[in-house]
């Protein structure tokens, strides 16, 4: 708790005041982060290797957006911040750990921006004005965003921000979670979720699952897996 306390208080003065909002959730998920460190450490790992790969790969050296940066668990910062002149971290929360990060690259930029279409109908749009944007990552965001307005309305925000993804003149790339399954101690399927809406995804190069919770996070009864997967080229994966 004094931890959580703590970065409260060194991230609150940064925060732009319409987004303090979103401090303590952002901060609840750095605080599990830390709390499952072992459970989490196949899934970061994973997701930082690839983005490594796929980075090294981008032909384009000017800038690049991270869509959903988060605390940077899963986030490569010193290669893609070696690779691109300018690189944009986007999300709702810039909390103060990962500002600390941040500064070691004069050329690595925080930007608030609320990427719900709740608030914000054409939360893409912006991207659109970057000039040189060379490389642009959804980072476990697609099925956040639906989280955020009512389950009839899903889909349709799932759609929003995958095609919008698509409609983009550079390189995409995306991560995110497919279903979320609840399992007790005998190994049994309580429940499982779609978190896309019932969308239908193309074959994903790189498949994995992520232990989010394990027992006891959530439930001493179940613990919460999410199935992921990874696109190096989403344009490529959906033209297939």
């Amino acid at each position: 708790m004094l931890a959580e306390i703590a970065t409260y208080a060194t991230s609150v003065v940064a925060t732009p005041k319409p987004f303090r909002k979103h401090l303590g959730p952002a901060i609840g998920l750095w605080a599990r982060g830390r709390r499952q460190h072992v459970a989490w450490t196949r899934h970061i790992a994973r997701t930082n290797l690839l983005l490594g790969q796929t980075c090294a790969d981008q032909p384009g050296h000017d800038t690049a957006v991270i869509l959903g940066s988060g605390p940077l668990f899963d986030v490569p910062l010193k290669t893609i911040a070696k690779k691109f002149a300018t690189v944009l971290l986007v999300d709702i929360a810039h909390l103060a750990p990962a500002r600390r990060q941040m500064r070691d690259f004069a050329n690595v930029h925080p930007v608030w921006h609320d990427l719900s279409p709740a608030q914000n109908p054409d939360t893409l749009d912006f991207l659109h004005a970057i000039n040189g944007l060379d490389w642009v990552v959804s980072l476990n965001l697609a099925s956040q965003l639906a989280a955020s307005v009512p389950e009839q309305n899903q889909r349709a925000v799932i759609d929003d921000h995958l095609d919008g993804l698509l409609a983009l003149d550079c390189p995409v790339t995306l991560a995110t979670d497919l279903n979320c399954t609840l399992t007790d101690k005998r190994g049994n399927l309580q429940q499982s979720f779609d978190l896309l809406g019932t969308r239908a995804m193309p074959p994903a190069p790189h498949r994995w699952t992520w232990e989010v919770a394990p027992f006891g996070e959530d439930s001493r009864h179940w613990r919460r897996t999410h199935a992921m997967a990874f696109y190096p080229d989403w344009k490529a994966a959906s033209s297939n």
